[in-house]
């Protein structure tokens, strides 16, 4: 439970803070540097590694009509925690908000059906209890969890004719004990657009499990909806899709990559998981062509195609006692870039190296360089250049 609640905070947060990222577009003008010491026993890197998600929950758009006539719901473990919110709809332009959670609404397992607000459906007095505490998140939210004695298999969750047929509701089931998982890996957290969107997709857990179907969706800021071309393999998935969206990006607001599918248990029951990835689809404004070093600084030839802020981020690393090396420095650079060949340098402050510790010859292994003003990162770069 504790960790539904962390998920929708996050999303506020996202919601909130990706809002605020459109009203501050850096347009200063004002070269900016300052670097700060990092722990040299720490995993310290500047590195897009990717997302791997192993997802056990999925969901579902349902109206109000399919509700009244029955929603199934095939779980594959005990004591599954199902959540019912209504959603909002617009109507010649106006926004119509749906607050109302259908009255006397049952859950049935084929043998006993019970309703929801029953005391054996535990998680009603926590949700009544979320909804006047966090009325903003919950007060629009239905919680329940499926009693252990109801077991497990094919449900129905049914209104009864409480639904207005034109409603809408999303149907959210966590099966957090079914050993059943989808999981999805991506090689990079960020694509450009003028990249391909590459993910694989593959079942996970029960040996005997097997993935019938999966299909793939982009999801801009603006809510447009891409479908994503992938290919079915050896009981997985895989996506390498050029990316062709019409929808702008927004400046600290990711794009969705949603992967549904529906898996086979041992006892060939279809089991639905839905994983969802976030992810940054940039436009590729500028890119570092060629690098040099000094033994004071490191000077990035930049190709910009748009004109704006940007910044490098430059982790370097000196030799302790033994002779290996460890990270000891982060430097960054902020400078306004117009469009054309530009130069970026980064000052290495060589007394806080001397400072430190560790001695040279220094080297910078990783290099991160930002879209600042449009709040992307555009590179990662591995090497080794010594400062001397």
């Amino acid at each position: 439970m504790k960790s539904i609640i962390l998920k929708f905070l996050l999303v506020l947060c996202a919601l909130t803070n990706s809002a605020l990222a459109q009203e501050i577009l850096n347009k200063s003008r004002e070269q900016m540097y300052f670097s700060q010491y990092v722990a040299p026993d720490a995993d310290q890197h500047l590195k897009d590694t990717g997302s791997n998600e192993q997802s056990r929950v999925f969901f579902r758009k349902v109206s109000g009509a399919e509700l009244n006539r029955g929603a199934e719901l095939v779980i594959d473990a005990e004591k599954a925690v199902i959540q019912i919110s209504p959603l909002d709809r617009s109507e010649n332009g106006r926004r119509l908000v749906n607050a109302e959670i259908p009255r006397g609404m049952t859950l049935s397992n084929g043998i006993e059906r019970r309703r929801v607000d029953d005391d054996s459906i535990a998680l009603h007095r926590k949700s009544q209890g979320l909804r006047e505490n966090f009325p903003d998140l919950y007060g629009r939210a239905h919680v329940m969890r499926v009693p252990e004695n109801m077991g497990r298999g094919k449900f129905t969750l049914q209104a009864s004719g409480n639904a207005k047929a034109d409603a809408e509701y999303i149907v959210y089931v966590l099966d957090k004990h079914s050993d059943i998982a989808l999981e999805v890996q991506t090689p990079a957290r960020r694509f450009a657009r003028s990249g391909n969107l590459v993910l694989d997709a593959r079942p996970r857990g029960n040996a005997a499990v097997s993935l019938e179907s999966v299909s793939t969706t982009l999801i801009a800021p603006d809510g447009k909806r891409y479908a994503v071309a992938g290919q079915m393999t050896t009981n997985g998935y895989r996506v390498n899709w050029p990316i062709k969206v019409a929808s702008p990006s927004v400046p600290g607001e990711l794009w969705r990559v949603e992967v549904r599918s529906t898996l086979r248990n041992a006892r060939k029951e279809p089991i639905e998981r839905v994983a969802v990835i976030a992810a940054d689809i940039f436009a590729k404004t500028a890119q570092v062509s060629q690098i040099g070093s000094s033994a004071q600084d490191l000077k990035l030839s930049v190709d910009v195609q748009q004109a704006g802020r940007y910044e490098a981020r430059v982790l370097v690393f000196g030799r302790d006692t033994a002779g290996a090396y460890k990270p000891v420095l982060l430097a960054y650079q902020a400078d306004w870039l117009d469009a054309g060949l530009r130069e970026m340098q980064i000052p290495i402050d060589q007394a806080r190296l001397a400072a430190s510790g560790l001695r040279g010859p220094y080297q910078v292994r990783n290099i991160q360089f930002l879209d600042q003003g449009r709040m992307s990162v555009l590179e990662y770069l591995d090497g080794s250049w010594i400062l001397q």
